[in-house]
């Protein structure tokens, strides 16, 4: 019932945000077990722009533009910085899943794919929540133009290495930052460019 309530709530869900929110309940379970709860209120693709989160039977997030907002992105710890996460995984540490998708600490595993409905920054929650531009569901990209996704994973990378506490992330923050910025624009440059070309394409009309 409690796992049910959760799709109630919202529709597509990561396995590590369900896992945490049943914890909050004081409710924990096997790795078997908790997947024969989940396959009992939903289903997940291998692959596309959800891959891998679990999505409430019945829904298709195909044919729901709304659905943009739960689709995944990816961090991938830079190789410099991998010891960081070598020394705390063999020590078996782990973070809560609230504290990463916040930005409040640097993840231990080498690769994240995180929601980016969860994700708090005011950047990344703005850009999802605008129209989308695509009229179908990509299979690759989903709901959002590849531009507009490289820079959500920009994003991400950026905050992510702003809590990085060691030295040794200074260079590789600011590449990804000038990156991002350069990104951000390009990708507002293709926006106003593509309204140009609908509202010429309405006046030939």
């Amino acid at each position: 019932m409690t796992v049910s309530k959760l799709f109630e709530e919202r529709p597509i869900w990561p396995k590590e945000s369900v896992t945490e929110r049943l914890l909050q309940k004081g409710l924990k379970f096997s790795h078997l077990v908790l997947k024969r709860l989940l396959l009992g209120v939903a289903y997940y693709f291998s692959n596309g722009p959800f891959r891998r989160f679990w999505i409430r039977k019945g829904y298709d997030p195909r044919k729901d533009p709304e659905s943009r907002i739960y689709q995944r992105t990816d961090f991938r710890v830079p190789e410099p910085l991998r010891n960081y996460a070598d020394a705390n995984v063999a020590n078996n540490l782990t973070h809560k899943w609230g504290d990463l998708c916040s930005f409040q600490v640097f993840p231990y595993k080498f690769q994240m794919i995180l929601q980016l409905f969860e994700l708090d920054d005011d950047y990344i929650q703005q850009e999802i929540r605008k129209p989308p531009k695509l009229e179908t569901c990509d299979p690759k990209t989903g709901w959002f133009s590849e531009c507009v996704l490289d820079c959500l994973r920009l994003r991400v990378a950026v905050r992510f290495l702003s809590v990085y506490p060691k030295t040794g992330a200074e260079s590789i923050l600011k590449s990804c930052s000038n990156e991002f910025e350069k990104l951000k624009r390009s990708c507002l440059y293709k926006d106003v460019f593509n309204s140009h070309q609908e509202e010429h394409q309405q006046t030939n009309k």
